[in-house]
């Protein structure tokens, strides 16, 4: 199965950003291939898969035998737009504020806070959407937001953010995303349902910690990150620093 795989993406042709199937053959794989090539960031077009870099890079992974997933290694499902957006109205966010985007996968949601023209550091763990970050213009860094220090970053009078949510991570960002609040500042942040009623310590104590500073949690349409590959239940986290 593997070296069928591999035979058919060898035959796919390179252009620029895509990799476009050869006219004069059907593969019978074909189920096999569009998963790979998916798997791999792509997305289908045409006749093709585009992806967001060169697609011979890719291509050359994929026929060299490596398994390309990294939306699922590095949990990346880009906000989509809407969702974005509101996130942006619920932060308030004013053109004096400097605003971190912990997470930025490829600027769904910084891309708006410039837009407004607040100060917007981003944060970014993948390579491949740090790279595209670059080519938007942002200073990246290129890191774990967990791996950061106030005395390295500093402090933000809002965080918005679309962290990863598996293993509870998303709950271990929210809390620290909190210690880098300025006074009076704001976060607002999407996460799983999985802790809401979770009974693991974890989870019980990011309860307890989120109602003793006065968060809030609301539900969001099922079905809203459907287009970025996942059906996940998630809800939107907002929380403030005292004065």
């Amino acid at each position: 199965m593997k070296e069928d795989l591999i035979n058919s993406i060898s035959k796919m042709i390179v252009n620029g950003k895509r990799l476009e199937l050869p006219k004069d053959e059907i593969f019978k794989n074909y189920v096999h291939v569009k998963k790979a090539l998916i798997d791999a960031g792509g997305k289908y077009k045409k006749c093709g898969f585009e992806f967001s870099d060169n697609a011979q890079e890719v291509r050359n992974r994929l026929v060299g035998g490596e398994v390309i997933n990294d939306k699922k290694k590095f949990q990346f499902f880009a906000t989509p737009r809407a969702l974005a957006e509101d996130l942006i109205e619920l932060a308030d966010i004013a053109k004096t504020h400097r605003v971190l985007e912990p997470s930025a996968g490829q600027g769904a949601i910084s891309n708006l806070v410039r837009d407004i023209g607040a100060e917007c550091v981003v944060i970014e763990l993948m390579p491949e959407n740090a790279q595209a970050l670059t080519r938007q213009g942002y200073d990246v860094i290129n890191g774990c937001f967990l791996d950061q220090t106030t005395e390295e970053i500093g402090l933000f009078d809002r965080i918005v953010a679309n962290p990863p949510f598996t293993k509870n991570q998303d709950i271990e960002h929210i809390r620290k995303m909190h210690s880098f609040l300025s006074p009076s500042g704001k976060l607002v942040s999407m996460a799983s349902k999985s802790w809401v009623a979770g009974s693991q310590k974890k989870q019980v104590a990011f309860r307890e910690w989120l109602e003793g500073i006065g968060g809030t949690i609301t539900d969001v349409d099922a079905g809203v990150f459907k287009e970025s590959g996942t059906n996940i239940a998630t809800v939107i986290v907002e929380a403030e620093c005292a004065p």
